[in-house]
C-alpha cells in the first residue's frame, strides 16, 4: 500500500513505472509531462514490463477546483469517463491511497474515505 497527502490546486496521481529518456524526443521535448496527454501514450505503452501485469489502466489523475475534483484514468487507447467527486476544494489537504492488494485507488479528506476512485488496479 502507498498513500500520500496533497495540498493546493493542480493535478495530482500515480503512473506506471516508467523510464522517459529525453534523447527519445526532438530537441527540447517534452517540455512537461503529464501521462494524461495522448501524445505521450504510444511512447508510455512502449514501457510495458511484466511488473505491469494485466490491468490496462495505466495512469490515474485527479485535479481539484475551488469546489470539486475530477478523476481521470487512461489506458492510453482510447477516452474514459470521468468522475466529478463533490467537496475537493483546493484549501483541504486530501490523501490517495493505492492499494494493489485489493487493486484500488481511493481519495481520503480528513482521514474519512470519500470515494474509491478505480478499481481493478494491478501492478506493483
Amino acid at each position: 500500500q502507498a498513500f500520500a497527502v496533497f495540498t493546493g490546486k493542480g493535478f495530482f496521481g500515480v503512473v506506471r513505472p516508467v523510464q522517459i529518456k529525453r534523447s527519445d524526443f526532438d530537441e527540447g521535448e517534452p517540455r512537461e509531462f503529464y501521462p494524461g496527454l495522448w501524445s505521450f501514450g504510444e511512447y508510455l505503452l512502449g514501457q510495458r514490463t511484466a511488473r505491469w501485469t494485466d490491468s490496462n489502466v495505466h495512469c490515474c489523475s485527479l485535479s481539484r477546483s475551488l469546489r470539486q475534483g475530477r478523476f481521470f484514468w487512461y489506458d492510453w487507447t482510447s477516452n474514459q469517463p470521468r468522475m466529478i467527486i463533490d467537496s475537493l476544494q483546493s484549501n483541504a489537504p486530501i490523501g490517495l491511497l493505492l492499494d494493489l492488494d485489493e487493486g484500488t485507488l481511493s481519495a481520503y479528506k480528513n482521514g474519512r474515505r470519500l470515494a474509491t476512485l478505480k478499481d481493478g488496479l494491478s501492478g506493483e
